[in-house]
């Protein structure tokens, strides 16, 4: 009963599952229902997790789609109507979505237009020039800081450094 209610487009649903129970295959069944409904793929939004599932996904829904056109006539006129506009047939990732999101409307989000999204080599280095940064500005303060002058003169400044990078990993993972 529980999947008969996830898989009808008019019912607001949130699915949360464990591995292996199938949510792909009620969010496909779901997908395949609003286009069969005559719901434009441009108009519905799929979202996951992993870019894996998201190709997953998509594909799943394409098998299905052409599945029910040899099943169902009306099915395969959709299908036919649906068939050169397959890349309107958008599943992606949280983090893609947004970025779209953020590329469509750069003003309205409070970003630079043309921003660009940092790779993992740019945000080592981003977070060692801050701390850099932070550890200057520290010192600066020294003379008019009791507690930052011990702090300095007891723990040495990679020792400083270490210690705040990991508070900030784990407030991150937190």
């Amino acid at each position: 009963a529980a999947r008969d209610f996830a898989i009808e487009p008019h019912h607001d649903v949130v699915l949360e599952a464990s591995a292996g129970t199938g949510k792909t295959r009620v969010l496909v069944d779901r997908y395949v229902r609003l286009i069969a409904q005559g719901i434009d793929p441009r108009n519905i939004l799929a979202i996951t997790f992993t870019r894996k599932a998201a190709a997953e996904m998509r594909e799943r829904v394409l098998v299905a789609l052409r599945r029910r056109a040899q099943e169902d006539r009306k099915a395969a006129e959709r299908w036919h109507a649906l068939r050169d506009r397959i890349a309107d047939i958008q599943i992606s990732t949280i983090d893609a979505f947004c970025f779209g999101l953020l590329r469509e409307f750069p003003l309205e989000a409070n970003v630079e237009p043309g921003f660009d999204i940092a790779d993992e080599t740019e945000m080592g280095r981003f977070g060692r020039e801050a701390m850099e940064r932070a550890l200057r500005i520290a010192r600066g303060l020294i003379a008019g800081d009791e507690a930052l002058r011990l702090l300095f003169t007891r723990v040495k400044t990679p020792v400083l450094s270490r210690a705040v990078e990991e508070l900030l990993d784990r407030r991150h993972i937190a």
